[in-house]
């Protein structure tokens, strides 16, 4: 090792609050790779994150996407590993790995239990060596596919993908790096050769272009052996060539637009701007804030709030090594021209650059980014990420405080400068998205053995009751200064009756426009001032209400939450902007594919007699009956304390939040638990089998949903549903994954799930295929049901369930909202937090043979709803021999589609 060092790097805040630290050691191998240690024993877990200094804009011209499949690549196997071997190996030990890529590097994250982490870096080191010369035709095309899949889920089938990918092309010129999209072109992919791979790897994977950060609860001692067994021996390769990249500029207004199959147009504005962490990248990240996030924010106060122009407004600045953009999106409502809005956006953003922000308005934003900053400290994961990131763009893990000084330091005079500088008028981009009008080595040879899982107890909470009889479950976490809490109500969406679906989703979007004396644009500064975000939203069964905010502002932030709970002002004009944006974007909804069979599954498997048929958020014409009287009488039947439970999490004493939620809510003592009507368990309708389709003109992909009637949350063979599902289709080395995905490549991802809930349940298998293969798809989803039903699972695939899961249910407490999460989870179908450790208990007896009586009668495929969204005929031309009832086609809300004269 030639260089060492220790830092102790301290995430600096204000002096209310003790300064955050984040111990690491960095160190350089021999051979150039970069090795960032962090300790975190909170948790029995550990992870490893690796960044090459490689992306898009290192591609060779003609070869756009090519980083991104290597990504893909580098999971399909060596002579050590062979296969899938990489996932499996991971799994079966309760890990798990994924990998990004971006313009500027790739990284590979692989977490699982600390005992694991010996087995997580000998097979990094072993793809690192070994991975090129294992190269070969098959696993190229393999991924190749899915990486065209993933191209089609996520950017040509979402609405406005393709607009998002136009704007590299038209900001930089053709021999501008950042010209390549990072997902690429199809004819690049399909050009790309197993030379083309070899050679990349040979350049770009190297010990010395690579910096590896290993975090949590491990021996460093032990470690830093086996990072030097395993990487420190592998031999240093030719330096990296370097990009000598001009910036790019615009030095007039440039004008594209295209069509899309949506319901709304947009419109998108976008500028050159500073590099990631030069000089003005704080600057403008404030300045998107200012002007986007939240509802006191300019641009959404005048476009969303007062004018009504728009739907929603966004800005943000992406920041890049090479020259970021600063964009402004904007999607109007029906009936209002583009030319409208962007002639509203410009004189907010004339008005910005001539008076800058107030010191109130900065003051805010600063706040917010100091608040996500910490909280951002809860996830072993995120902070890894974070020492690689610092280390990329900075030259050192040491940037956490670097990075908040940048935001502290900016006053109204820098952000208004830069805001001066970037937002030229006459040099920018104007795209605009319109509707398309419809017509008909030696010591890595041998693979760890899997240690002894370490043993581990939940947190189980200290329990207390207030004055007014709320319950209230506390968990002291003290690693940083942050405290979270949610109030769980009684009564959601299955309160609302078939002709008022979407009233409590509306009721609980309607406590966060303001409180007490507040009205909803005081009621949102009121809480930007202190950094604290307070949301509410509803379920099927119940609305839950959160607050998360630093703990020396947790006193201050309280009584804005309790008004919020306890005074909602339900004013008219709030309840007119809510009931409108909510009703749009249920329309806008409608554009996603995914989304639409969602819907018309739910609607079609409960029918609309159930409270499970109809969407929490109601659907456009449900909710436009609905009336603020609605609204109002729904809070009335469910927020009462007696029908209320707080769950609290972070770093202060129960005898604290004792006297702080006292002080808060003594005062709140209305009872009317007798108005409740309880309404009685409903087990899924049991149908003969069923298909159904929506028809989605020219789509490239189908949405394909399988539900099944399932078990709910009361089944005692809960804990065997979830393993059997991990080995079916919850995992990415699961059947169905393997099957669609790795082996034939219709799909990006497939998956599936138990769905179980107090009053029912329902078992879903999902994937959305290249068109072409729609009917290959459905059978070999029905081939891989019908196999598991007849009870195949082998002892191997128990193991790797028992693992997985266990690890699920630890990983699932990290940070506070982790454990809000499950506790809530818990209570909502009348269980105590403690059965989290029973679950844990019951993992360890789950054997294959149990999994194998339980897939006998687990998936009853003669009453499956098959839901498919896509082109009409492609889907009915390949039906026709797969043996399934006649389908039957539906609207994009699920009625019966009107047959033509």
């Amino acid at each position: 090792m030639r260089i060492c060092f220790l830092i102790l790097l301290v995430f600096l805040l204000p002096t209310s609050l003790i300064a955050q630290k984040v111990r690491f050691e960095k160190y350089v191998l021999d051979n150039g790779m970069q090795v960032i240690l962090h300790e975190d024993h909170s948790l029995p877990v550990a992870c490893v994150n690796i960044w090459y200094r490689v992306g898009s804009k290192d591609e060779r011209p003609a070869r756009s996407g090519f980083a991104h499949l290597f990504e893909h690549l580098m999971f399909m196997g060596t002579k050590r590993v062979p296969g899938s071997s990489f996932d499996e190996i991971l799994e079966a030990g309760g890990g798990w790995s994924n990998a990004t890529t971006g313009r500027d590097r790739t990284n590979y994250f692989s977490f699982g239990p600390s005992t694991l982490l010996p087995t997580l870096l000998w097979l990094d080191a072993d793809r690192l060596e070994a991975l090129g010369t294992n190269m070969d035709q098959t696993k190229l095309d393999r991924q190749r596919e899915v990486v065209r899949n993933e191209r089609r889920e996520n950017i040509e089938m979402l609405p406005y993908g393709m607009a998002a990918l136009a704007v590299d092309k038209l900001m930089y010129p053709p021999d501008h790096p950042y010209h390549r999209s990072v997902i690429g072109s199809h004819e690049d992919l399909a050009a790309a050769s197993v030379k083309d791979v070899k050679d990349f790897f040979a350049r770009y994977y190297v010990p010395n272009n690579a910096s590896l950060v290993v975090a949590g609860d491990f021996d460093p001692a032990r470690i830093k052996k086996l990072i030097q067994d395993w990487f420190g021996s592998l031999p240093r390769k030719a330096e990296v060539p370097r990009l000598d990249v001009k910036p790019a500029s615009l030095s007039e207004v440039r004008r594209a637009s295209m069509t899309d199959r949506v319901q709304f147009a947009k419109t998108s504005m976008v500028w050159h701007s500073p590099a990631f962490f030069a000089d003005g990248d704080a600057a403008m990240d404030l300045l998107a804030a200012m002007l986007a996030d939240g509802k006191s924010s300019r641009l959404y106060k005048r476009l969303v709030y007062d004018d009504k122009l728009a739907t929603n407004v966004v800005a943000y600045q992406e920041s890049r090594l090479h020259g970021s953009l600063f964009r402004i999106e904007a999607t109007a409502r029906k009936g209002v021209s583009l030319a409208k809005i962007e002639e509203a956006i410009d004189q907010e953003l004339r008005r910005f650059t001539s008076e800058g922000p107030s010191v109130d308005e900065l003051e805010r934003r600063k706040a917010a980014l100091e608040h996500s900053g910490v909280t951002g400290l809860q996830s072993l994961t995120s902070k890894a990420n974070r020492l690689n990131l610092y280390n990329f763009y900075l030259g050192t893990p040491d940037g956490f405080n670097t990075d908040l000084e940048r935001y502290r330091k900016a006053t109204g005079s820098s952000v208004r400068k830069w805001a001066e500088i970037v937002l030229d008028l006459q040099a920018r981009l104007i795209l605009r998205v319109l509707p398309k009008q419809e017509t008909t080595a030696k010591t890595r040879d041998e693979r760890p053995t899997p240690e002894a899982g370490k043993s581990f107890t939940p947190p189980n909470p200290a329990i207390f009751k207030l004055s007014n009889g709320i319950t209230v479950h506390h968990w002291a976490r003290r690693e940083l200064p942050l405290v979270e809490l949610s109030m769980q109500l009684r009564g959601g969406a299955v309160t609302d009756g078939k002709l008022k679906s979407g009233r409590a989703s509306l009721m609980a979007s309607m406590l966060e426009e303001g409180a007490g004396p507040l009205g909803a644009l005081e009621y949102a500064a009121a809480l930007e001032r202190l950094g604290a975000s307070v949301s509410a939203q509803s379920g099927y069964e119940s609305i839950e209400i959160d607050l998360s905010v630093l703990k020396s502002k947790f006193d201050r932030a309280l009584p804005l939450y309790a008004d919020a709970v306890r005074r909602p002002r339900f004013e008219e004009k709030e309840w007119n902007r809510v009931k409108r944006l909510h009703i749009q974007a249920l329309k806008q909804a409608e554009d996603r594919a995914s989304s639409v069979g969602r819907l018309v599954g739910s609607r079609v498997f409960f029918g609309d007699e159930h409270p499970y048929g109809r969407p929490v958020s109601g659907t456009a014409k449900s909710c436009a009956d609905l009336q603020l009287s609605d609204i109002r009488a729904c809070y009335e039947r469910i927020f009462f304390p007696h029908n209320a439970t707080i769950f609290i999490a972070g770093d202060l004493s129960a005898e604290d939040a004792r006297a702080s939620l006292e002080l808060a809510f003594s005062e709140w003592t209305v009872s009317k638990s007798s108005n409740r009507a309880e309404i009685p368990a409903q087990p899924a309708p049991r149908k003969p089998k069923r298909v159904v389709f929506v028809h989605k003109e020219g789509a490239v992909q189908t949405v394909v949903r399988i539900y099944m009637p399932g078990p709910n949350y009361a089944s005692p063979e809960r804990i065997n549903y979830n393993a059997l599902n991990t080995i079916l289709g919850g995992s990415f080395t699961s059947r169905l994954n393997q099957n669609l995905r790795e082996k034939h490549g219709y799909t990006y991802s497939a998956g599936s799930a138990f769905v179980m809930t107090p009053r029912s349940g329902y078992f879903i298998a999902v994937a959305s295929v290249q068109a072409k293969h729609t009917g290959a798809s459905i059978k070999e989803f029905f081939q891989e049901l019908t196999a598991i039903s007849k009870g195949n699972i082998s002892k191997l695939e128990a193991r790797k369930a028992r693992a997985t899961n266990r690890q699920g249910l630890i990983s699932a407490l990290q940070g506070l909202s982790g454990i809000l999460d499950q506790a809530t989870r818990f209570a909502i179908n009348d269980l105590p937090f403690a059965q989290l450790g029973k679950d844990m208990a019951a993992l360890e007896s789950v054997s294959n043979d149990a999994l194998n009586t339980l897939a006998e009668s687990a998936f009853p495929l003669d009453e499956a709803l098959l839901v498919l969204v896509g082109d009409r005929k492609v889907i009915l031309e390949q039906l026709s021999d797969l043996g399934l009832p006649k389908a039957v086609e539906l609207t994009v809300r699920g009625d019966p589609k009107a047959r033509k004269r």
